[in-house]
């Protein structure tokens, strides 16, 4: 079990080092329109997740009552953020490839998929809030997923 405000807080750093990431992406690959493109649309939406978790993190410290601890690895999920990171000081060196498979895995993980399940079973009243946070990181991964296949690339 964990406290959300620390899962709220690692996910807060979750998805600012996924748009700094894929803002740096969009700017490596420049020259590529279409997968600028892609990078460019994923790191505007990771912004606005941002601050769909700002209104959560505000909505359970005004209400606390209502947010149980919720049953997380709180340990993983900041592994991830460290993992992330790294990727962040690297994302200047990355090959198309392995950017587009990194970030795949990033939108598979413990921060864009497991705690978001966490959360809403911890408190079913925002489960639709998160549910359409899931539905982006789906769509996140989809999105990659066929881009890497229209290029040609193995993405798992």
């Amino acid at each position: 079990m964990a406290e959300l405000q620390s899962i709220l807080r690692s996910l807060e750093q979750f998805e600012v080092l996924m748009h700094d990431i894929y803002n740096e992406l969009c700017e490596v690959f420049s020259e590529d329109s279409e997968a600028s493109a892609l990078f460019s649309k994923l790191a505007f939406d990771e912004r606005s997740h941002l601050g769909e978790i700002h209104f959560l993190r505000r909505l359970a410290r005004q209400n606390t009552a209502h947010f149980a601890d919720v049953e997380l690895d709180l340990d993983a999920l900041q592994r991830e953020v460290t993992q992330l990171e790294n990727v962040r000081r690297a994302a200047p060196g990355l090959s198309l490839h392995e950017a587009v498979v990194i970030a795949i895995e990033f939108e598979s993980g413990v921060a864009e998929v497991h705690s978001r399940e966490a959360i809403a079973k911890a408190n079913p009243d925002v489960s639709r809030l998160l549910g359409s946070l899931r539905a982006a990181d789906w769509g996140h991964r989809d999105a990659l997923v066929d881009f890497a296949r229209k290029r040609g690339m193995k993405s798992t």
